[in-house]
């Protein structure tokens, strides 16, 4: 779902589905924080909290900024990807713009976030999920 919005005389596309999902994993995160602090014995620390917070708006921030520029200059990914798979998965007429990729990515980087915290607080994953979140953590910060 995409919300257009004109700023400036300038249309903007905003990836409402996409930014909600966001901001609802990022909820989740911060519970499980806040879950773990207190399974942990360690209470809720406020500058923990408060870097964590300041994390997310900065994300939230950067994510505004590429919507902007997905507005401003229009760069779709879709080209890199072969006719031949665009025809299975019937995108031929889809556009994933930079504004989605960052989107994927930093919803990734949260649901690591909530899925290490709540491994540590407890909560039973299967081991495929841990093994997966292992190796998706180490792409995302750039580990091999």
């Amino acid at each position: 779902m995409t919300k257009v919005v004109e700023v400036f005389s300038h249309e903007i596309m905003i990836p409402v589905g996409g930014m909600t999902l966001i901001v609802f994993l990022m909820i989740c995160d911060i519970l499980g924080g806040v879950f773990k602090a207190i399974a942990m014995g360690r209470g809720i620390n406020s500058t923990i909290g408060t870097n964590g917070l300041i994390r997310k708006a900065g994300v939230l921030l950067a994510l505004l900024v590429f919507i902007v520029v997905d507005s401003l200059v229009e760069v779709d990914f879709v080209s890199l990807i072969p006719d031949e798979l665009l025809a299975v998965f019937k995108l031929e007429e889809a556009h994933i713009r930079l504004s989605h990729v960052m989107l994927c990515f930093f919803g990734l980087f949260e649901l690591v976030s909530l899925f290490e915290n709540l491994g540590e607080v407890g909560v039973p994953l299967p081991r495929f999920i841990t093994r997966f979140i292992e190796r998706l953590r180490n792409t995302l910060e750039g580990e091999e």
